[in-house]
């Protein structure tokens, strides 16, 4: 499997109600060694909204600044492909530190 079929299937999943099971192909995702910058990114947002729904702010932090701090180098490597990501995690990364939601409640 590739990163991007990881992805994939924990949107399946996360639409079948199996959360856990989704959780899970997402992390496996960031772990598959490939150079999938796109799909890494994409994952790396969709922790981030996942743990910050579930109030797991560290987590969610920790995936918003990877994207946050990359934004410039992804913007100029891959133009508009993830824009949307960067702009979520630059919003919900500001929510949490305008309200200090760093750690876990």
């Amino acid at each position: 499997m590739t990163t991007e079929l990881y992805l994939q299937k924990a949107e399946i999943l996360l639409a079948k109600g199996l959360e856990e099971k989704a959780l899970e192909s997402l992390l496996a995702a960031l772990d598959f060694q490939d150079d999938d910058i796109i799909s890494k990114t994409q994952v790396r947002c969709f922790l981030g909204e996942y743990f910050f729904v579930h109030q797991r702010y560290t987590q969610a932090y920790e995936q918003f600044e990877w994207i946050v701090g990359r934004a410039e180098w992804l913007e100029q490597e891959y133009d508009d492909l993830i824009n949307e990501e960067i702009k979520k995690a630059d919003v919900l990364l500001g929510i949490m530190q305008k309200f200090g939601l760093r750690d876990e409640q």
